[in-house]
């Protein structure tokens, strides 16, 4: 149906209105109200006015009060549905249990549930407990609970905007907490993620701290396969980028010592990804050795990071390895541009007090204390292998010839 198509594409009957606009919007919607004005006033600006009205910064404003309880009343008497339901898209978006605006817009739309219009009345059967404020958000987590898709579930219900701030954010909690005993178990944790990221719509960003989190945390402490446990980092990357180099939500709401797991299934894919992509466009027989080596100092625990910079032929294969294996774009890199030297890629590992640099075709092995400023830093954008080179110490670089794995242990 036409009306389906346009409402799933503009689920909110008001637009909130950019910041620039919202106080003025306000102040000439309370001059109307205090001088009775209203000749040429359009529906659409009262709407307006309303959003920027019960925003976060002016829904409790002592000197807006008035303005607020003229919304209240006007709720009770309207008998225009498009400004009924704008209250409405209003009141769920605005939503907090704990504020006054919030139980106030929920007592008046209460009053005036038999003139809503069909969307709100169908949204009022399918959840009774919706207007009532301490109720609200517990009533459709639970509903989500039972969900496998929740984010199709919900708009089915007549919730158009799943993932909007306001009820959502609370539901989402409330959800999330339901979930926890379970949290551990592969189809629990996949409603999870499914929820966070739809198919075809933008993650969750607004607490999906506190969703990474309880996921982590039910990894932590209980026994998962290496399978469900490496699931769960994949996709959390996939879904929200590598937590060594987007210092943003969800991870900066995570503490470090519940990513430790994470970041050592990283470090392994890392290390993995560069030996894979170098042994394509590096014909040696040399890589055997040199990958098993650096494989079994990652199983001992002696690897605690590591970052690769791929050369301009490592980079284009490096992403097609990623499009062939399906798994998107998981594991992230740098890139290698010396203009001396661009067949070389870099390896790039943290071991005890070291950074060690492991380089493909004829580029030597580099070992540099970490406190030294001349060491190169990990998840960086871009390196200059020639640049490593001649900020190295002489005695610790070394080719791969004869006994250079023993020159490695010794010097780390």
């Amino acid at each position: 149906m036409a009306s389906e198509r346009i409402l799933n594409r503009w689920p909110d009957i008001v637009l909130l209105p950019p910041e620039k606009d919202r106080e003025r919007l306000v102040a000439e919607m309370f001059r109307r109200v205090k001088e009775n004005s209203w000749i040429g006033t359009r529906l659409s600006f009262v709407n307006s006015a309303a959003r920027a009205l019960f925003d976060e910064e002016r829904s409790s404003r002592p000197d807006l009060a008035e303005l607020r309880d003229f919304y209240y009343r006007e709720i009770v008497v309207s008998v225009s549905r498009s400004f009924l339901g704008a209250m409405f898209s209003i009141y769920i978006s605005t939503f907090n249990p704990d504020a006054i605006h919030t139980k106030m817009l929920a007592k008046a739309l209460e009053a005036a549930s038999n003139k809503l219009g069909s969307r709100w009345q169908q949204l009022l059967d399918l959840i009774p407990e919706i207007l009532t404020v301490n109720l609200a958000a517990k009533s459709i987590a639970i509903r989500m609970v039972g969900m496998e898709k929740p984010w199709d579930g919900l708009k089915k219900l007549g919730l158009r905007s799943p993932h909007a701030p306001g009820l959502m954010d609370f539901a989402h909690h409330q959800y999330i907490e339901r979930l926890i005993p379970k949290l551990h178990e592969r189809s629990v944790m996949e409603r999870l993620l499914v929820w966070l990221k739809p198919d075809g719509q933008e993650a969750r960003n607004s607490g999906s701290g506190a969703a990474v989190l309880a996921l982590l945390r039910a990894s932590n402490r209980n026994q998962q396969s290496d399978d469900d446990r490496f699931y769960l980092y994949e996709n959390l990357v996939l879904i929200y980028g590598d937590p060594r180099v987007k210092k943003s939500s969800p991870w900066i709401n995570v503490p470090e010592s519940e990513m430790a797991g994470l970041f050592t299934w990283l470090t392994g894919e890392n290390i993995k990804f560069f030996l894979d992509v170098v042994s394509k466009v590096e014909e040696s027989h040399m890589w055997e050795p040199r990958r098993n080596f650096w494989l079994k100092l990652y199983t001992q625990g002696r690897i605690s990071a590591a970052w690769v910079a791929f050369s301009p032929d490592g980079a284009i294969e490096a992403r097609k390895i990623r499009s062939d294996s399906g798994s998107g774009s998981s594991i992230n890199f740098g890139r290698q541009n010396a203009s001396s030297r661009k067949d070389i890629s870099l390896l790039i590992l943290k071991i005890g007090n070291k950074i060690v640099v492991e380089g493909s075709h004829s580029y030597k092995v580099y070992i540099f204390d970490d406190r030294s400023a001349n060491a190169p830093k990990l998840y960086e954008k871009i390196y200059d292998c020639e640049l490593i080179r001649l900020k190295a110490v002489d005695g610790l670089a070394r080719a791969h010839t004869g006994y250079w794995q023993d020159w490695v242990m010794r010097n780390l």
